[in-house]
Order: structure tokens, then sequence, then C-alpha cells
């Protein structure tokens, strides 16, 4: 299913201490009023992924305007630039306030819960393809051809459930780990240890 985006502001933060398990603390400094007419399509539409990437991609040069003008490095030298640029981000906010996107002065962007475009074409293909077919084989005593592919299948699965829980704990806005365990059903140093150590039949 496509998503669509309507951002309805940006909010320019900047880091004022880090916590105490080691994460930054932010606060908003700023905000831009998104002009609706600059986040439509050329149907008059909202915004698809790519659409959307590169609107907040092109916020990177603003935010960086931004940074120089916070920690005064206008006039400062590359490697006072370069410290000012890491104290800041965007965020992308859509009229409800909720997190679309963070961007950072580099031109990188976080699109919120968006997964690798590659991951999900295979996982969908993996539900409405030949995973299915594996059924078949089994009741035809194919069970080499059955056992390849359901090792095929748990690669898969194991690779979109590491995508999902690195975007849940990794992103701009984590979950805390221990909830995140929760929702796996285990504790948090059992999914640490899953999550950092590759499970051999899967990647051999």
């Amino acid at each position: 299913m496509t998503r669509f985006y309507q951002p309805d502001r940006i909010d320019y933060d900047m880091v004022v201490s880090a916590g105490q398990d080691g994460r930054r603390l932010w606060t908003t400094a700023g905000v831009e009023v998104v002009d609706p007419a600059t986040v439509r399509n050329e149907n008059g539409g909202p915004l698809d992924a790519d659409g959307f990437r590169a609107y907040a991609a092109a916020v990177a040069s603003r935010l960086r305007d931004f940074a120089e003008r916070l920690t005064g490095a206008e006039a400062g030298t590359t490697a006072m630039r370069y410290q000012s640029y890491q104290q800041v981000r965007g965020i992308i906010r859509d009229a409800e306030g909720m997190m679309l996107a963070e961007v950072r002065c580099d031109g990188s962007v976080t699109v919120l819960g968006e997964l690798d475009p590659a991951l999900r074409r295979q996982f969908i293909g993996m539900l409405n393809g030949w995973l299915p077919m594996t059924i078949r084989e089994v009741d035809r005593y194919a069970y080499e051809t059955a056992v390849a592919s359901l090792v095929k299948a748990r690669r898969v699965v194991d690779a979109m459930l590491r995508e999902v829980i690195g975007i849940a704990a990794g992103g701009p806005e984590p979950v805390p780990w221990d909830k995140v365990a929760e929702a796996a059903g285990t504790t948090p140093t059992a999914l640490t240890s899953w999550f950092t150590t590759p499970d051999e039949l899967i990647n051999s």
C-alpha cells in the first residue's frame, strides 16, 4: 500500500544535554510552518514516499543555516560549522503533530516507520508467491525442497524482524528496549543477544 505524506510544520531542534542512558535530549528552538503549496504532487495531491523523501532532504540546507546561526558558527572555521551541524536536527510533523521524518544537516533522512524497499518486496513476494507452495512440496514428498523453502522463509522473516526492531528501538523517537523485548515475548538481555549475534543456520 502506497503511503502519502502531508507535512504541516518543521521543528528545528537542538541538543540540550545527554540523558543517563547516553541518549541525547532535544528541545525545539524554532518552528517553520509549511506552505501547503510546496508539499503537493503535480496533480495537487499529497506526496508519495519518493516525493516526501526528496522534500525532506531539501530541508537540510535550511537546517545548516539554522545550526550556524544558533551557534554563531557562520563566520567560523569549517570545523566549527561541522560541530554545529551535529547539534541540531529537523523534525517534520503533520497537522496532528505526529512525527513523519527526521532530517540531519548532511541531508540524511529517517522516515518514521519506513521499511527497506527491497525487504518489503521480498517479504510480500514470499507471502504471495513461493511460501504457500511449500505445503504442496510436502504433499509431494519433496521434503528437501520444502526444507530449503522454509529456511529461505525463515531468513526473510528474520531480516524483517531485525528491521522492525531496529526501527522501533533506533528511530528518532525510540521505543525503550525493555518495551521492545516485552513485545517480542522475551527479556532485554535475550533480545540483545539475538539482535547482535547472527543465527548460524539462517546466515550460513
